[in-house]
């Protein structure tokens, strides 16, 4: 055995890689132990920075491939050879900045050599979150720590992922080079004043915020399944029993909506596509509402997925509409960012603003709340409560709703988000959890609570993705300083390619 870790049998690099895949299976998927996101990449590290470049990225890409296909399984919206096709992009995109670490790096002194590897993942994850899936995926959303997840609302996710990354990056110089190196010293003591900070004043935000005014929301949950009436709307012979079955379905939801109403709530909401309403039952729906919130002074936040007459050229809207405590009708939402091969007319990318008397509300749809740009536009308009009604899966339950709270911090303003299939959450602007029901472990049909009134402005909501474009800036600084460097006619060290 002792002969088999020998060098000449198990190279020592190639440890490194497989003590980093129990870490890499832990820091994706739906089980994730927030403490694996921070060491799988320093052993990831360790093990390319003493590889040829193109190897080691194969290999990274290979594992992370391999990684992803087991964790993600269950959390793809498809399956098939479209499924392994998406991992293994996945697994090349995730290597990419093991790549980029090992050209640029090693050209570098500790310190800014250190900013190289984070500042890669920053901008792949940025990258990666102008495509259809937006930011799922990024290594932001494994932290659960409140007082951590405050730095979102100065830098987004991205400071959460660069402060992750940048901990690998340290890590592995010292683990070259040791503390007796000053530039190593200058990393470590600027990475540790940083995360110092961070936590500091992240406790102290958490502490020092406490919004004292509040007002009581519900959500409702009906006792019709969502997915039963769209099979029953396909193998309907006729439309009248489709708008008979739709019918039944506003119902159950308006008289849960009045029973919510008559428990105190302000402002009630429900899950999206729980009621769905013919095109041409619109306007009797409506009406209904507008009566029952008029009659309980309440403010309606209804999803609704209204669909066409299977002859008409028209697609389904998965929208939001707002009605008011006196009858009237205030303002709708589509969904803007539809799920690939989801149907459906997509939205204009701009949210709709509701003028409270307790403040300024918004909505948004389920996956709209994986692209921080649009979910910004509530912060910049000093939305002080945002309604996100979702529709999950039991593998992306926890994650998603996690996500749409990582939103509310950012922007400095309350959530609330009813879902089927998933994670009904309310929180405060903070990420703090004002109640909470998970649609696979409990019956509750109404949920209530009280969110705060008022949420404190943010620097993320006033600056985006600074941050991100920040990263994009220096990395191609340090690129441009390796590279001149090299090419100079005094030579950089040798690359510490066989450092242990």
């Amino acid at each position: 055995m002792r002969a088999f870790f020998e060098e000449r049998w198990f190279p020592r690099p190639l440890l490194w890689l497989v003590l980093a895949l129990p870490f890499l299976l832990l820091s994706t998927g739906q089980t994730i132990i927030p403490l694996a996101p921070w060491i799988a990449p320093l052993l990831l590290l360790r093990f390319t920075r003493q590889q040829p470049a193109a190897r080691g990225y194969g290999l990274v890409a290979a594992v992370t491939t391999g990684i992803i296909s087991v964790s993600w399984a269950d959390m793809v919206p498809f399956g098939g050879m479209s499924f392994y096709a998406f991992v293994a992009a996945q697994g090349c995109f995730i290597a990419l900045p093991y790549l980029i670490d090992r050209l640029i790096a090693l050209r570098l002194s500790a310190l800014p050599a250190t900013l190289v590897f984070p500042a890669a993942v920053v901008v792949a994850e940025y990258a990666a979150s102008f495509g259809p899936f937006g930011t799922w995926g990024s290594a932001a959303y494994t932290q659960q720590n409140l007082v951590l997840l405050q730095l979102t609302s100065v830098t987004g996710i991205w400071g959460i992922t660069f402060l992750l990354h940048w901990t690998a990056s340290v890590g592995n110089s010292i683990w070259e080079d040791g503390l007796a190196s000053p530039s190593v010293r200058w990393a470590t003591g600027l990475w540790g004043g940083l995360l110092a900070a961070t936590l500091l004043l992240g406790g102290a935000r958490l502490a020092w915020t406490d919004p004292a005014d509040t007002v009581p929301v519900a959500t409702v949950v009906g006792h019709h399944d969502t997915a039963s009436f769209w099979r029953l709307r396909q193998e309907a012979e006729n439309r009248a029993a489709v708008r008979d079955s739709a019918r039944a379905v506003q119902r159950d939801y308006l008289r849960r909506a009045r029973q919510a109403a008559q428990a105190g709530a302000r402002l009630v909401s429900w899950p999206e596509t729980a009621v769905p309403v013919p095109r041409e039952d619109t306007a009797a729906f409506l009406n209904r509402a507008r009566a029952l919130a008029a009659d309980h002074d309440v403010y309606l936040a209804m999803a609704v997925n209204e669909f066409p007459r299977p002859d008409a050229d028209r697609p389904l809207q998965n929208k939001v509409v707002w009605v008011g405590p006196d009858g009237r009708r205030r303002t709708e939402g589509l969904k803007t960012h539809l799920v690939p091969g989801e149907p459906g007319q997509d939205g204009s990318g701009t949210l709709p603003l509701v003028s409270a008397s307790t403040g300024t509300w918004s909505s948004a749809v389920c996956f709209d709340l994986d692209f921080p740009p649009l979910i910004q536009q509530a912060g910049q308009n000093g939305v002080d409560l945002l309604v996100a009604p979702s529709n999950d899966w039991a593998a992306i339950a926890e994650r998603h709703a996690h996500m749409a709270r990582v939103r509310a911090i950012e922007n400095g303003m309350s959530l609330l988000r009813p879902a089927s299939n998933g994670v009904t959450l309310a929180t405060g602007p903070l990420g703090q959890t004002r109640a909470r029901t998970n649609h696979f472990t409990t019956q509750d049909h109404v949920q209530m609570a009280h969110l705060p009134m008022e949420g404190p402005s943010t620097i993320y909501a006033a600056v985006g993705d600074v941050v991100a474009w920040g990263a994009g800036l220096g990395l191609l600084l340090l690129a441009g300083g390796a590279y001149a460097r090299s090419w100079s006619p005094v030579r950089a060290a040798p690359a510490r390619s066989n450092a242990t």
